[in-house]
């Protein structure tokens, strides 16, 4: 089934349908400016953790193999307590610093799911745009405005520094 012009989406700068397209097409086409919306996301760098904990496991690994295996089978019984005690510390330090780690990185996923109700407005917004090849121009069929470049990147960007809105409800 053909299309018309006139059920295509004109643009409104050259009023022709011919090298119009949706967002999507055009940024897949390498048009940049016209990316969707980031998905909000939590960062929190691991790498200090994970090299802390590293090092607390290599102690007590070095304390069970090579001492154990070595020279600590003739050494007095206090002294064994208290290697096999500096191990076990070692060990449950690893593991509160990484169940550290996991909350805080669970906090930061709950901080980043307060975020999706504007991801999701903001990739509808996206959805709805068009581009005109021809004109190098973004536009938004229904109103048949175009949207300059700064006004895109208002519309598609996700303040994560601010907190979001609360979305209200209503029980009735």
């Amino acid at each position: 089934m053909a299309t018309t012009t006139a059920q295509q989406t004109l643009c409104p700068v050259c009023h022709q349908a011919d090298q119009v397209m949706s967002a999507q097409r055009a940024y897949e086409r390498g048009v940049s400016r016209l990316a969707p919306p980031e998905l909000p996301v939590g960062n929190f760098r691991m790498i200090g953790y994970i090299l802390i904990c590293s090092a607390l496991v290599l102690f007590g690994v070095f304390f069970i193999l090579i001492w154990t295996g070595t020279i600590f089978g003739g050494w007095p019984l206090a002294a064994q307590i208290t290697q096999v005690s500096i191990t076990i510390a070692a060990i449950v330090a690893a593991l509160v610093l990484s169940f550290i780690a996991f909350q805080r990185v669970v906090q930061g996923d709950l901080q980043s799911q307060k975020y999706l109700p504007a991801y999701d407005e903001a990739l509808e917004k996206w959805n709805k745009l068009a581009y005109c090849k021809r004109d190098d121009a973004v536009f938004d069929p229904q109103t048949n405005k175009v949207v300059s470049d700064a006004a895109l990147r208002a519309m598609l960007t996700i303040d994560m520094t601010t907190e979001p809105q609360a979305v209200a409800t209503t029980h009735q």
